[in-house]
């Protein structure tokens, strides 16, 4: 007994976090892999990937990751930012992120870490579609021909850019296999999903949070918005190309308007929310 004992706090070290959550500082074990640990504490591997700057295919015995009990991920508080704001972000409620937190009032500050339960996140999904939209924000261009913003030379935008702060979630749109998740020339860091009809190309991303291989669902955290790459600012440029086609496509025709990215259904009296 006394060895179980030692050995559970060798592999792992619980530690109290305010806000009514544990993290879990687990020391990586000889054949350990992402997957074995995520299973092992019931979070998704990009949890993990998004709390830790690791290599998911390179763990190292006696390697640290931080594991967040219960699953929920971490959003730093930036200037002009409100709890409104970033409630719309995570497609989540105010009053989620505010007892989470044990916030008794809407008064935030900038640089102040905030925990978003993965159970909270997604609420707002409009899913009308199928589809839904991988980030919050506006479209700042379009599907098609434009001037290049950095070339000013005519050109074709194979998607559609939405301007959001610089780490914004990022979510998968679709389900499917990833199939690329790394740097690429112009696209900055790219990650790639391969589903039944289509792949989704999620573009300038600041962080990835999935690796090649993994499956991913619908609402997957899949990284965080940035400006890698051929980038005139933070921005998540989204892609979609038809596999029987081999041609991209307009992701507007796939996605719920752009009136409705957020879309409350807790209940009949709050009925839907638009953008």
């Amino acid at each position: 007994m006394r060895r179980i004992l030692c050995l559970l706090l060798i592999v792992f070290l619980l530690t109290v976090v305010l806000g009514g959550y544990l993290t879990v500082t687990y020391i990586v074990q000889q054949g350990d892999t992402l997957y074995d640990i995520a299973r092992k504490f019931n979070v998704s591997p990009s949890t993990i990937l998004d709390w830790n700057g690791i290599n998911p295919l390179r763990l190292s015995p006696g390697q640290r990751l931080l594991i967040p009990q219960p699953e929920g991920l971490i959003y730093t508080v930036r200037k002009g930012d409100t709890l409104y704001s970033i409630a719309k972000s995570f497609f989540t409620t105010v009053s989620d992120i505010k007892t989470a937190n044990d916030l008794r009032s809407d008064s935030i500050t900038v640089g102040q870490k905030l925990f978003i339960p993965i159970s909270c996140i997604g609420k707002a999904f409009n899913v009308e579609k199928g589809y839904i939209w991988p980030t919050y924000g506006v479209i700042s261009s379009p599907f098609g021909w434009r001037r290049h913003p950095i070339t000013k030379q005519m050109s074709f935008h194979s998607g559609i850019d939405i301007a959001a702060p610089e780490g914004t979630p990022v979510f998968a749109s679709a389900p499917g296999t990833v199939i690329f998740a790394g740097e690429k020339s112009g696209y900055g860091l790219l990650v790639e999903v391969k589903g039944s009809k289509e792949i989704f190309r999620y573009a300038h991303l600041s962080k990835i949070t999935v690796y090649v291989g993994q499956r991913v669902d619908r609402g997957t955290l899949i990284g965080r918005v940035g400006s890698t790459g051929v980038s005139t600012g933070p921005h998540l440029h989204f892609e979609i190309e038809v596999l029987a086609k081999g041609e991209v496509v307009n992701p507007l025709a796939y996605l719920p308007s752009s009136t409705k990215v957020y879309v409350l259904r807790e209940s009949a009296e709050e009925g839907m929310g638009g953008q």
